[in-house]
Formats: C-alpha cells, structure tokens, sequence
C-alpha cells in the first residue's frame, strides 16, 4: 500500500532541510525532520523507517503530528 505524500506549507521543505543539515541542532529534531521531508517525497512508513533507523509506527505517528 503507497502512502500519499505528505503535504507542507510553502517553506517547511527548506526549513526542515535546513534543520536535516545542521550541525548544531538536536539528533532527535534532525531526525523527525527528516522523517518529515522523505514523507514529503512521497516515501513509505516502511522505507522512512529503514532510512531514519526508527519502527514504522514511530514513522506513523509523525504522519499524524
């Protein structure tokens, strides 16, 4: 089953990747952001998971958020 890409306003993509790239922020922030970009590419839980290191349903429950 292919999840829908997740929609952001304008901006979010380049303000998360900002945040992905970053140095000086958290690991746990850089993280859900980049689970929130692959989500945005159009990206399965299953494949976010794999790529983030984290389970599917943490993925899925940052779709929701």
């Amino acid at each position: 089953m292919r999840t829908a890409p997740l929609q952001l306003r304008d901006g979010d993509d380049e303000r998360l990747a900002a945040i992905v790239r970053s140095s000086t922020v958290k690991a746990g922030l850089a993280r859900r952001a980049r689970m929130v970009l692959l989500a945005h590419q159009g990206q399965s839980n299953a494949a976010i998971a794999r790529t983030v290191g984290v389970s599917r349903p943490t993925v899925i429950s940052w779709r929701v958020r």
